[in-house]
């Protein structure tokens, strides 16, 4: 159905988006408070889950292996409490905000919805 396509075309799809924010803010171009605040922390963890799942891909020459979901979800709490906890004690750059922990559970869910077929059978792990 849709996910084959979304499976194939988020990654340089939301990267482009992420990439597009990010010069924005730092040449102060206005955004909309949603997209200026939030967007790429919904794009972030889609993003990291997919270039590690192709790294490990790549490591061991398997093109079907997922990423087991402990390990998704470890990762999302690990950024969760890395960026939402730990930064903002150090750089003013960074914002502890509750909101941002649930769009990173959001994005997990979404990558876990999109990679969750597989056509050559299930090859979950490592």
């Amino acid at each position: 159905m849709l996910t084959p396509y979304l499976r194939r075309f988020y990654l340089p799809l939301f990267c482009a988006v992420a990439l597009t924010v990010y010069v924005a803010q730092h040449y102060t171009l206005s955004l909309p408070e949603l997209a200026n605040n939030y967007l790429n922390d919904l794009l972030c963890m889609p993003i990291v889950l997919k270039i590690c799942q192709y790294t490990v891909r790549f490591i061991k020459r398997d093109t079907y292996l997922k990423i087991p979901i402990k390990i998704s979800f470890s990762l999302t709490v690990f950024y969760a409490i890395y960026f939402e906890l730990i930064l903002p004690q150090f750089y003013s750059r960074y914002t502890a905000d509750g909101i941002d922990v649930i769009l990173y559970f959001l994005g997990l869910l979404f990558f876990l919805w999109v990679e969750r077929e597989n056509p050559k059978g299930n090859r979950a792990g490592f």
